[in-house]
């Protein structure tokens, strides 16, 4: 991988992570993926709360097993890794909660995970989630290499559909100014998924 700026590989918190004293590693390692990991269980019914735990849980999880060698990277991608981990942490939590089902909210969340109980169906959400992540943080290193205007115009007009001539008129530039911004934004941002969705 080409490394980007500001970017922090999978390589550099991964040979961080057998350290357990590395609080910065540590800190890089969950503003990362526990957004990730929760979101994924709250898309599986997991009530907000639960799916901060097992996210939490799974990182934890995760980070031992690295330290105790079973992680082969040869093997597979660390979001694999991730994604059996997240799914057993959330399977113990349907597992648990199996007494509770009376109340409304468990069920709902049983009957969503029900839904979903084939491996394939788990991997693609977590695969849409993963991507997803990988996209959030291109736009985060494209915003840092555009003008502000540029990624202002692009988040008005791409991100919350606002009609083209109110941004432009907002931010004091032509419509095409406001075409030629998410364009842009858009290109780089294609530029940028191939080389860190991998290394991510």
């Amino acid at each position: 991988m080409v490394e980007q700026p500001g970017v922090v590989t999978n390589t550099t918190l991964l040979e961080g992570l057998r350290d357990p004293t590395n609080r910065t590693v540590w800190q890089h390692y969950v503003e990362r993926y526990r957004p990730l990991i929760v979101r994924y269980a709250r898309k599986l019914g997991v009530p907000e709360g639960e799916a901060e735990d097992a996210a939490q849980a799974a990182l934890l999880a995760f980070s031992s097993a690295y330290r105790d060698g079973k992680y082969d990277r040869a093997k597979g991608r660390l979001s694999s890794w991730l994604f059996g981990i997240a799914t057993n942490q959330i399977r113990d939590w349907k597992r648990s909660h199996r007494a509770r089902e009376e109340r409304a909210g468990a069920v709902e969340a049983e009957e969503a995970l029900a839904g979903l109980a084939g491996e394939d169906e788990l991997h693609e959400v977590w695969e849409r989630e993963w991507r997803d992540a990988v996209l959030w943080e291109c736009l985060k290193l494209v915003r840092a290499e555009v003008m502000p205007e540029t990624f202002r115009a692009f988040e008005l007009f791409a991100l919350q559909e606002r009609p083209a001539e109110q941004v432009a008129q907002e931010l004091g530039m032509t419509a095409n100014a406001v075409f030629g911004a998410k364009r842009r934004v858009l290109q780089r941002v294609g530029e940028l998924m191939p080389l860190i969705e991998d290394d991510w």
